[in-house]
This record gives C-alpha cells, sequence and structure tokens, in this order.
C-alpha cells in the first residue's frame, strides 16, 4: 500500500538577538511553533491535451518562421534598392563632373560621349536615381 508522504514540517522560533528564523529542527530549549509547509501547486495550464498543445506549438513556430522568412526578403529589396541607388548615383556624378566618358561599341572599339550623348545619359541616370533612390 502507497502512502503519501507527510508534507514537510518547519519550525519557527525567535533567536537571542530576536530574528524570526525557520528551521527543519528547533535549537534545544527554544521555543519553537511547528509550521506545516505545502509547496504551491504546478505552475501552467493543465487544460489541454498534449496534442492540442503541439498544435498550437507548431502553428505558432509556422507563424514565427514565415514571419523572418518575409522580414529576410523585405531586407534583401531593400539591400537590393540600395545598391541600385547608389550605382545610379555614380554614374550621374561621373556624368555631371565633366570628365571624358568612354563606351565600347559593338565591334569593342572605344567611343567618346558626346554632349548630346552625354545629356542622353545624364537624363537616364536621373530617372534611376529618381527610381531606386526613393
Amino acid at each position: 500500500m502507497f502512502r503519501s508522504p507527510a508534507p514537510p514540517r518547519s519550525y519557527q522560533y525567535k533567536d537571542a538577538q530576536g530574528r524570526t528564523v525557520f528551521s527543519d529542527t528547533p535549537p534545544p530549549g527554544a521555543n519553537a511553533t511547528k509550521k506545516n509547509i505545502n509547496p504551491p501547486p504546478p505552475s501552467g495550464d493543465s487544460s489541454g491535451s498534449v496534442k492540442e498543445k503541439l498544435q498550437e506549438f507548431q502553428k505558432r513556430r509556422d507563424e514565427r518562421l514565415e514571419s523572418e522568412a518575409k522580414q529576410a526578403k523585405e531586407q534583401a529589396e531593400k539591400d537590393r534598392m540600395a545598391e541600385n541607388c547608389t550605382r545610379a548615383r555614380s554614374k550621374l556624378a561621373a556624368l555631371q563632373s565633366g570628365q571624358r566618358i568612354v563606351r565600347f561599341n559593338t565591334q569593342g572599339e572605344r567611343e567618346f560621349l558626346d554632349d548630346a550623348g552625354r545629356a542622353k545619359e545624364m537624363e537616364e541616370a536621373q530617372k534611376s536615381v529618381s527610381e531606386w533612390c526613393k
């Protein structure tokens, strides 16, 4: 036959300095009072089965993973926008600097950009800056 253990007992008494002391055993000659110490009830939600809790956990995990994937995608898009913005600004700055710009034609020969070509390229570069640097 199984017996449940008796609740733990503690003794309360005042020491020589007048402080209240709790102990498993009272000192000899002390006016100690017995106290039953009952452990607190187990914490946590006891409702719901393990299967339901597992399903809830998996649902929260899936939502978290989906959220993290969405954030990673948004960050990658921001990084791409920043990279393209930097390139567009660099191109525009080079065109506005007045330095000679060289392009290679289809035969692989170098061609210098004339004023009309520079104006056209600057217009396209400005559009790129407006598009990527929002």
